[in-house]
């Protein structure tokens, strides 16, 4: 009748082992052997990696790698297409505001021009008028105080008339300069605030590019750490399936070399009288006995 071996058994990792015992784990299906450093996990489910597994893991790995690539793609395409939306209606507005100060520059100009004409005309006019006027005068002019006297003396509502349109257009100039200052000055301060939006802008891309670089690269690591921590594991899980296999190999080959010892004690049996025979099974028969006795309280394991 085969005899039947059982290991040391409970659910759970044991928490000590002697060296050379092995113990099995009924719940995690696992199981240990005994260390001079401790417990050591040598096969089963819960100790190592099924390929199924291994397979999902790196599946899923990559599935949550590919969904989190496609969001950041469209992420940034979204802020692709806002920034350069937002920087063509910058640009818009700012080429409209610039056409419409070159308008109204050009604009004042030419009423400048045209103001400047008449003025020219007007005291071309006056001139004229002036140099009639001491033309036709007998008297002394030999000083300009009595030229100045002799024109007041003259043509005193016009001279007054004059000054006073000098006067109200020096007053028309000097306003005019002035709003046109204040105008400057405004579109100064417009067009400071769209080089600071479009230069807020240029942050803003710059950072979010920048974002992306550092996801790129935070994703690439993951992916290297998972490849290397996938590798390490299955390399680990060869060298104990090695460890496992040279263990079988090892009580394999026990087993046959006492199968043999066996068959050559039958066959010297088989040569032997029927009483020295039956004596000598009867012996064999009390020592393994005795032997089964003491092993039956060392192969069963017990629990732990």
């Amino acid at each position: 009748m085969p005899q039947i071996i059982k290991v040391k058994r409970g659910s759970g990792s044991p928490v000590s082992l002697q060296v050379g015992e092995v113990a099995f784990d009924t719940t995690n299906k696992s199981f240990f052997i005994g260390t001079a450093e401790g417990v050591l996990p040598i096969g089963g489910e819960h100790v190592f990696a099924k390929k199924t597994f291994v397979s999902d893991a790196v599946a899923a790995e990559a599935s949550i790698r590919s969904s989190a690539d496609s969001t950041l793609t469209s992420n940034l395409n979204s802020e692709i297409s806002r920034a350069t939306a937002a920087e063509g209606v910058i640009a818009a507005n700012l080429a409209t505001e610039i056409s419409d100060r070159a308008a109204a520059v050009s604009a004042e100009a030419s009423a400048r021009s045209s103001a400047d004409s008449v003025l020219d005309g007007k005291i071309t006019t006056e001139k004229n008028r002036v140099d009639a006027i001491l033309s036709a005068s007998q008297a002394d002019k030999d000083s300009f105080a009595e030229i100045v006297t002799l024109i007041n003396s003259v043509d005193t509502t016009n001279d007054s008339a004059f000054a006073g349109y000098v006067t109200s257009n020096n007053a028309a100039l000097a306003s005019e300069i002035s709003t046109r200052g204040a105008d400057d000055t405004a579109l100064g301060l417009r067009i400071d605030g769209v080089v600071s939006a479009a230069t807020a802008l240029t942050t803003r891309v710059s950072a979010a590019e920048q974002d992306i670089i550092d996801n790129a690269t935070a994703i690439s690591t993951e992916a290297s750490n998972r490849a290397s921590a996938i590798t390490s594991e299955a390399s680990a899980r060869s060298a104990a399936d090695t460890t496992l296999q040279g263990n079988i190999d090892s009580e394999a080959s026990t087993r046959a070399t006492a199968d043999t010892s066996l068959s050559n004690r039958i066959t010297a049996l088989e040569g032997a009288s029927a009483d020295s025979r039956l004596d000598a099974v009867e012996a064999d028969v009390a020592d393994h006995e005795t032997r089964i006795t003491a092993l039956e309280t060392t192969i069963d394991g017990g629990v732990y």
